[in-house]
């Protein structure tokens, strides 16, 4: 193959990827099965959803705004679109919420490297404040 031929089908294996890599980060995410079973071990207290909402003001709303419409300051540098889907969050286990938190994915961070396990079951607490309104 000519070296234009091997730049062109390169350019369009790297194309290619990069829309796939922006489908699938676009695409609803889903945890993995164990993830459900996890328990979530701090009762939603007006103490735990107060503590949560301060850690999501701190860490979270930058991206996903305070109420999660994906409306942050931060949004304008994003790839992918923010917002939080209120009505798919709602279907979701705390278990499920807590493994997104915890792992990240694409630009947001994985917080179990930033946060206790005991901050990100009351930012799941207060998540659950954001689907109720």
């Amino acid at each position: 193959m000519s070296r234009p031929g091997v730049f062109t089908v390169a350019l369009s294996l790297m194309l290619l990827f990069w829309g796939l890599a922006r489908v699938a980060i676009a695409t609803h995410w889903t945890a993995p099965p164990e993830a459900k079973r996890l328990t979530n071990p701090v009762r939603a207290t007006e103490a735990s959803v107060k503590k949560g909402r301060e850690l999501y003001m701190w860490h979270c709303a930058k991206c996903h705004g305070v109420r999660g419409l994906g409306d942050g300051p931060s949004v304008g540098s994003l790839r992918v679109q923010a917002g939080l889907n209120l009505t798919l969050l709602g279907r979701e286990t705390d278990g499920e919420l807590f493994w997104k938190i915890s792992y990240g994915r694409g630009e947001m961070p994985p917080f179990e490297l930033i946060l206790k396990p005991e901050d990100r079951w009351h930012i799941v607490n207060f998540l659950r404040t954001l689907h109720s309104r």
